[in-house]
């Protein structure tokens, strides 16, 4: 059983009731920053989570043949995640392909623009994204966070739109730092490329 994302779950679900395609959908994109899942887990979890009393579920018929379940947390769910949330940080072991790859690449060397490129690149496009979702934030636009502040008093809303600051603009610059990182990178292996190669010396041998 992943716990991650199971707290992940009843902690999007602390905002306000939402559908298994809902929680699919965050995962995709807002949730999906700091913790990502296959609609192939979320199902399944959801079902656990009802049988353990942290989250309800009603139905609503979609039309005559189909119905659409909407969960929403219950109070125990809702101690569950302060509890969990309260907690020290926990840290998963160090599981990073990229530099795992680039250790070893020294049996490839020529794959080592393509590697740093892909790197840099990698890490602007998530870098514009959690950029533009920083400043929905910001511009009051995002509908479900709105949607937490709504029921929250202004020192609570503060708090709430703080840690969502400190989370997006933590990431941001995580983000720069792998950019610069890989782009100091490119650019050794930039002046790498081009140092001329030395002469070998003169054994004064006949020709």
């Amino acid at each position: 059983m992943d716990l991650s994302l199971r707290y992940a779950i009843l902690g999007y679900l602390s905002t306000g009731p939402g559908t298994g395609y809902d929680l699919a959908r965050q995962f995709d994109t807002g949730l999906g920053w700091f913790w990502s899942a296959r609609h192939s887990q979320i199902y399944p979890e959801l079902k656990r989570l009802t049988e353990d009393g942290l989250i309800t579920r009603d139905t609503t018929m979609v039309s005559e043949n189909m119905d659409k379940y909407i969960y929403s947390i219950a109070p125990e769910g809702l101690a569950v995640l302060r509890d969990w949330a309260s907690k020290p940080p926990t840290y998963a072991p160090n599981r990073d392909t990229e530099r795992l790859q680039l250790i070893f690449s020294d049996d490839s060397p020529e794959s080592l623009r393509e590697h740093l490129e892909t790197h840099r690149d990698h890490f602007r496009r998530r870098r514009e994204k959690l950029q533009a979702t920083i400043d929905t934030i910001r511009a009051g636009e995002h509908e479900r966070i709105n949607s937490r502040l709504a029921r929250r008093g202004p020192e609570e809303a503060a708090l709430t739109l703080q840690l969502r600051e400190m989370a997006y603009v933590g990431d941001i610059e995580r983000a720069d730092l792998e950019i610069a990182w890989a782009e100091r990178g490119l650019a050794w292996l930039d002046s790498h490329e081009h140092k001329p190669k030395s002469r070998q010396p003169d054994t004064g041998g006949d020709d």
